[in-house]
């Protein structure tokens, strides 16, 4: 038994193949003008070019991404320095903070004189020992 949606699309063959082939901009062949514009023709030739479409959707590249791995990674090392960076910072206030503020105490709490002795400890040896040994670190780290 044919179902009833047999009988609405009642085209040909020949006439299906002449309407693909028009829409290709193939072979085409004569076919009758008022069968080729008939109701069921037009609505054939309507489901070809909604396939059509769909396939041209279908055809285009849609894998063609434009991506920049070495900026990407060139910006993720930039965040992480700053990162780093922001880190050291906060915990060079800390420690600058806190060794202000127990110099402080330690005025108030001995004497005066701590502060004349931290001075020229400041001014005079610590130069002394730094510098060699950021020297020598230097060079370490050159190697």
């Amino acid at each position: 038994m044919k179902d009833s949606g047999g009988n609405k699309n009642s085209l040909s063959d020949k006439i299906k193949n002449s309407l693909i082939n028009e829409l290709y901009n193939e072979d085409q062949k004569n076919v009758d003008k008022d069968i080729k514009y008939s109701d069921e023709a037009l609505e054939f030739k309507n489901k070809l070019n909604s396939a059509a479409i769909i396939m041209n959707v279908l055809n285009e590249d849609i894998f063609d991404f434009n991506i920049d791995t070495l900026g990407i990674i060139e910006k993720g090392e930039s965040i992480k320095e700053s990162r780093k960076a922001s880190k050291e910072f906060i915990l060079f206030i800390l420690s600058s903070f806190i060794i202000v503020s127990l110099y402080a105490i330690a005025i108030i709490k001995i004497d005066y004189r701590i502060l004349i002795i931290s001075q020229i400890f400041i001014a005079i040896i610590a130069p002394c020992i730094i510098i060699p040994i950021s020297v020598t670190r230097r060079k370490e780290s050159e190697f």
